[in-house]
């Protein structure tokens, strides 16, 4: 980033209405001195040259009058040399400390932060953000949103401070960020608050210019869309392969038999130059040659030829193409280059575009495997209502891999490549409308368009779908090095984080908890509300699920007497009758015990989910006991969860009653209540709002 002027930024905010810190700039001694005639006192000298001035001795504070800030000046000017200038001369303010501030990401958006001021920001980090624009309601809840904003508000006799007057200050810098998309960085500290009314006053700044992103292909609008449906990608009843050699390990080769083998509904086409035939079918030697228009092109051939392929395609009219071919914008500025040609030949035709680099999509329901993923090396796959589109290829194979092992179904499973057209918003877009998708996971590693991503998120809300998101490139890996407080605090993928918010989607903090959240929202549906029922098989594990709800805010109302009464009834003396409820050894010696303390506490006005935590329960009675809680399930109104930490070896049977019954099973109560806090902070989601465009 580049950093603007000193001159630039106080001219730029004092236009943008923020309240700043009368400054006057020098570049000796003798001008500061003069600077300093009717600035009234005391005054303060800055080395304005500095990142950190007050880390590098470059402010000096208390000065009495021109004399006092000659001398200092010649101090500073003799130490820092001309690191010290610009000069800055100001009055010294008082106040209570603060930090305000923007940071923007290109694609992404940009936020408004606010925070604790002064030299201990960083080691402080307790900023919060807001994505821009800014209401003033919006406004208000940032400063709520942060840690010590009782503080604010007056402490021990302490006057309340001007919380209003920093309301306008962030309000101010929203307007500024969507007036000047040059802004990267913009950092106010100390941002000094005075007492109620007498408003707050920015006394440093720092602003940097972002950083020119490179040039990107031009991105399918909402004007366009309509004529570029996805449909051809994701629903294709024509495939063409190119690229299927006669070595089966190659690419092409893999993916025609993923494709033969999986028992694809449509009509699958071979293309390689060597012609002529493949395990007894026809091999075309161009895609011209191919009968008929293709609804999607697979491209798997090397990187330098596909530039032909895609005119060949683009001539014919395909309906979409996926690029598996690697060697484009991850590999440097040549295949960037090459990547934006490629791109720009389907984009004119009108031809959406998956990758390059990708490793492809997959749809069970029709046998549709135009994919690389090893995952597809297992027999069978698996069709339900979950939609996973990953950044990741390999680890979109792991988490569809695992899902379908753990009997969830998916209807759509995407690898996103490098995006060079289609963003992870455009398959979002068609899966809100989607019949067959009910829930959707993403493995997320950049944004390119997030009022997009919003809309599209919300638009899947709007549909009662939830969307689960790991986000993933937590660090500032290979980004320009900071230049303000702001930036420090805020990277890219806080960023992302507040886009996905916005979008109205649930972030997961690991994988584990994405594959389970998907779990959990494919099996019985999602809560209604926070309330829990539990039923543990350990009073540890109930331990574990009281902690877990109440860091989740999770609520665990009561027994009501009746209730009470009757649980008692049936459970030994020693046994309290509280939620969580643990029945110890009575879930293994009586399963049945377990089915009528169900019965009899599950009760959809007092409660919105149920689980059943179980331990090392062996055949034959852990059999019993998957059969009792199977039947339970099919009789409750509210979803219904269940999880087993004992060894699968102990309860063959067991597993094998509950897979026979559609519940897919967790183990530990942590793992678990991990992955309730995501179901239910979703359904929280879907049942608030707000869906409209942004």
């Amino acid at each position: 980033m580049v950093d603007f002027s000193e001159p630039e930024i106080f001219t730029l905010l004092a236009r943008a209405g923020i309240p700043m810190a009368v400054s006057r700039l020098a570049a000796d001694a003798e001008e500061a001195a003069l600077a300093a005639s009717g600035l009234g006192a005391p005054l303060v000298v800055k080395a304005g040259g500095l990142e950190h001035k007050t880390d590098d001795g470059g402010v000096v504070l208390g000065l009495d009058g021109p004399d006092a800030v000659r001398s200092a000046a010649s101090d500073l000017l003799s130490r820092l040399g001309d690191r010290a200038r610009p000069l800055i001369v100001q009055r010294q303010h008082t106040g209570h400390e603060m930090l305000a501030g923007l940071r923007r990401e290109p694609g992404v958006g940009a936020v408004v932060v606010v925070g604790t001021g002064g030299i201990h920001t960083e080691i402080i980090a307790d900023a919060v953000d807001a994505l821009v624009p800014l209401d003033r309601a919006a406004a208000q809840d940032l400063v709520r949103r942060h840690p010590h904003h009782r503080l604010l508000a007056g402490h021990r006799g302490s006057p309340p401070l001007d919380v209003p007057a920093l309301v306008d200050l962030l309000l101010a810098l929203s307007a500024l960020a969507e007036q000047r998309p040059d802004i990267g960085e913009l950092d106010l500290n100390p941002v000094l608050m005075g007492p109620l009314g007498e408003g707050v006053i920015a006394v440093d700044a720092r602003m940097a210019e972002i950083d020119t992103p490179p040039p990107r292909t031009a991105r399918a609008g909402p004007a366009r869309e309509g004529a570029r449906s996805l449909e051809p990608i994701l629903c294709p009843r024509h495939i063409a392969v190119v690229g299927v050699s006669d070595d089966p390990v190659k690419a092409g080769a893999r993916i025609y038999r993923y494709l033969m083998g999986n028992g694809f509904a449509g009509r699958v086409d071979a293309v390689h130059p060597a012609g002529g035939e493949i395990n007894g079918r026809p091999r075309y030697r161009t895609l011209s040659d191919v009968p008929g228009v293709p609804d999607l092109v697979s491209i798997a051939v090397p990187a330098a030829a596909v530039r032909a392929v895609a005119r060949e395609a683009a001539a014919l009219g395909v309906g979409g193409a996926i690029i598996h071919s690697s060697g484009f914008a991850e590999t440097g500025e040549d295949g960037a280059r090459l990547q934006r040609e490629v791109a720009a030949i389907f984009q004119d035709a009108g031809i959406p575009l998956a990758g390059p680099n990708s490793m492809g999509v997959v749809v069970p329901d029709t046998g549709m495997t135009a994919s690389l993923s090893g995952a597809l090396e297992a027999e069978g796959l698996k069709a339900g209502g979950v939609a996973l589109v990953s950044s990741s290829g390999a680890l979109g194979s792991c988490v569809g891999s695992r899902l379908m092992e753990q009997g969830v179904g998916l209807s759509r499973w995407v690898h996103l490549g490098n995006e060079a057209d289609l963003d992870g918003a455009a398959y979002l877009e068609w899966l809100a409308d989607d019949p067959q998708t009910t829930a959707v996971g993403i493995l997320l590693e950049s944004i390119n368009d997030g009022d997009r991503l919003i809309r599209a998120g919300r638009a899947l809300a709007a549909s009662g779908k939830p969307l689960f998101a790991f986000n993933m490139v937590r660090t500032q890996g290979a980004r320009a090095a900071t230049r303000s407080h702001t930036g420090a605090l805020v990277g890219s993928h806080r960023l992302r984080g507040a886009v996905l918010d916005a979008a109205l989607a649930t972030r997961v903090p690991t994988l584990r908890v994405l594959q389970d959240a998907l779990i959990l929202a494919s099996s019985g549906g999602l809560p209604r509300g926070d309330r829990l029922l539990a039923v543990a098989a350990s009073g540890g594990a109930c331990t574990i699920i009281a902690d877990g709800a109440e860091a989740a805010g999770i609520a665990l109302p009561p027994f009501p007497a009746p209730v009470k009464e009757r649980v008692a009834g049936v459970l030994p003396d020693f046994v309290a009758p509280v939620n969580p409820l643990d029945m110890s050894a009575q879930i293994i010696a009586r399963p049945e015990v377990l089915g009528e303390v169900l019965d009899l506490a599950l009760d959809e006005s007092r409660y919105d989910v149920a689980l059943v935590q179980l331990t090392t329960n062996a055949d034959p009675g852990a059999e019993l006991t998957a059969k009792v809680v199977a039947a339970a399930r099919q009789r409750s109104s509210i979803p219904l969860y269940v999880a087993r930490f004992g060894a699968d070896s102990l309860a063959p049977a067991g597993m094998a009653a509950y897979a026979a019954a559609g519940i897919p099973v967790l183990d530990a109560p942590d793992r678990m209540m991990d992955a309730l806090a995501a179901v239910v902070c979703a359904a929280g989601k879907l049942r608030e709002g707000p869906w409209s465009s942004i």
